[in-house]
């Protein structure tokens, strides 16, 4: 796999991921880090490529980071691609794994920061999990805590995409992986305290101006699918 490097992301991406910030930590993150491109970005997925393979986890080997290139190994199939249209039988064991997995990551003292579905590869005969995308530096910006919750709003965000599921099945789904990631990982009182001032915040939202949009919005019906089955499943004393 050859990635070649881009321009960094525009003003008004980067007062995005500034804005999460605000919703998680209650501060304005700065911009930019966020805008970050060209081979500074090669050199830092390499980085922490190289690392997340000393610490033994499974991501693709670096072979090689010239300028304005980053050549890993073949890391396998996508796992999306197997995925994207299976009924929900096959869905749920799929998810639970992946869920439980990141629960693993993330007690191993991990983060991703592109935990959905579509940055995951399938290895091997086994099939092993096989994790790609590490392009954002949140860790310039924002606690180990926040970028863990970061990473599971994004996989439970790629889960509500299923357009073969009903809503119930959905929320449903959502669910089951946010059992599969907690049994996998107790998340400590500061990654619970993102959780809980996200979950407000995206309350919020819902009761004012998401009224107005949700049913307009594909992306805001998906972010309230995931609030509601994220609030659903955490324990009553996490809940805001």
């Amino acid at each position: 796999m050859v990635k070649q490097a881009v321009p960094g992301r525009g003003r008004a991406r980067a007062w995005g991921g500034a804005l999460l910030g605000r919703i998680l930590l209650g501060y304005w993150l700065p911009r930019t880090p966020l805008r970050i491109g060209g081979d500074r970005q090669l050199h830092y997925e390499a980085g922490r490529l190289q690392r997340l393979h000393r610490a033994g986890e499974v991501v693709p080997a670096v072979a090689q980071v010239g300028e304005g290139f980053l050549v890993l190994e073949d890391g396998g199939a996508p796992l999306w691609r197997r995925i994207r249209h299976a009924g929900l039988d096959a869905l749920r064991p799929v998810i639970a794994r992946v869920a439980g997995d990141l629960g693993r990551f993330h007690g191993a003292g991990h983060w991703h920061g592109g935990a959905q579905l579509r940055n995951y590869l399938l290895a091997g005969e086994g099939e092993r999990l096989v994790r790609i995308d590490f392009e954002e530096p949140l860790d310039e910006v924002m606690p180990l805590a926040a970028r863990q919750v970061i990473d599971l709003y994004l996989l439970i965000h790629s889960i509500t995409a299923f357009r073969q599921l009903s809503a119930g099945e959905t929320t449903g789904l959502c669910r089951h992986a946010l059992e599969a990631y907690l049994a996998g990982h107790a998340p400590d009182e500061r990654m619970v305290a993102c959780l809980v001032r996200a979950q407000a915040t995206l309350r919020a939202i819902e009761r004012r101006p998401g009224r107005l949009f949700r049913h307009t919005s594909k992306d805001l019906r998906r972010l309230f699918i995931t609030a509601a089955a994220i609030e659903q499943t955490l324990p009553r004393d996490w809940r805001p």
